[in-house]
């Protein structure tokens, strides 16, 4: 098998994973499971995990896989035997039979004449007649599938973002708060005043006018970016970035 054999990972896990899987838990004293590695949610490797298999009887598939046993059942019904159909659905994924019976069964309701239903199944599962996507297809489903992914890292940024924003703003009225409360009252009562002129000649006065002291240097996030500028020029020792006490 070639790297390039499989190049979407579905057709990887239901030809290859799923039907070793099957035959090894099925004819051999041991069994293996696997878990899905992903990044993000794309799968990216797989993770194997081997028990010994502790069946005592004769390995059946199909009396512990009741999918298995009713596919069986469907090949039967269209006149196979039961060794054949079993050994089909042994070494095929169940997609593909499930697909060649429900063809089958579409291409008889439809009147088409078809002489030996069982041979018709057994070529179409042995040589997989499902319809194939083509290049172009598979390109776009891979352009589709990049662009899902691009989009998913763009949300998580957009999230980590805000959240970074947030918490910048919660620190910010923090800083501010515990410096204006650890000053001295006349101190903190000139500060108010002086910021009060300095907002009425940099901002519009229906924005000014909402600054009355105490909780309000932080309550409009236009007050507070004018109150950080103004602090860090006019108060040494004032740092926004961890609260602080003069």
């Amino acid at each position: 098998m070639g790297a390039d054999d499989y190049p979407f990972y579905k057709d990887l896990r239901v030809r290859v994973v799923d039907r070793a899987r099957r035959e090894i838990n099925a004819k051999t004293d041991l069994a293996f499971d696997y878990e899905e590695i992903k990044t993000g949610r794309k799968v990216t490797a797989l993770r194997f995990l081997i028990t010994k298999n502790a069946r005592t009887d004769t390995p059946d598939a199909l009396r512990d896989d009741p999918r298995l046993a009713r596919l069986v059942a469907r090949l039967k019904s269209h006149g196979m035997a039961e060794d054949a159909a079993r050994a089909l659905v042994q070494d095929h994924e169940p997609e593909l039979v499930e697909w060649a019976t429900a063809d089958l069964a579409r291409r008889l309701k439809g009147k088409e004449k078809i002489d030996n239903p069982a041979g018709w199944l057994r070529k179409a599962i042995e040589e997989d007649w499902r319809p194939q996507p083509t290049l172009f297809a598979q390109e776009q489903a891979h352009a589709h599938e990049t662009e899902r992914d691009a989009d998913r890292e763009r949300e998580e940024l957009e999230a980590k973002t805000a959240n970074r924003r947030k918490a910048d703003s919660a620190r910010e009225k923090a800083a501010i708060m515990a410096f204006i409360d650890g000053l001295p009252d006349d101190e903190r009562q000139a500060l108010e005043q002086g910021f009060r002129d300095h907002l009425a000649g940099t901002v519009p006065a229906m924005v000014a006018a909402r600054f009355k002291g105490g909780k309000t240097w932080c309550a409009d996030p236009i007050i507070r970016a004018v109150a950080l500028a103004y602090l860090k020029v006019t108060k040494v020792g004032f740092s926004p970035k961890e609260p602080t006490h003069a």
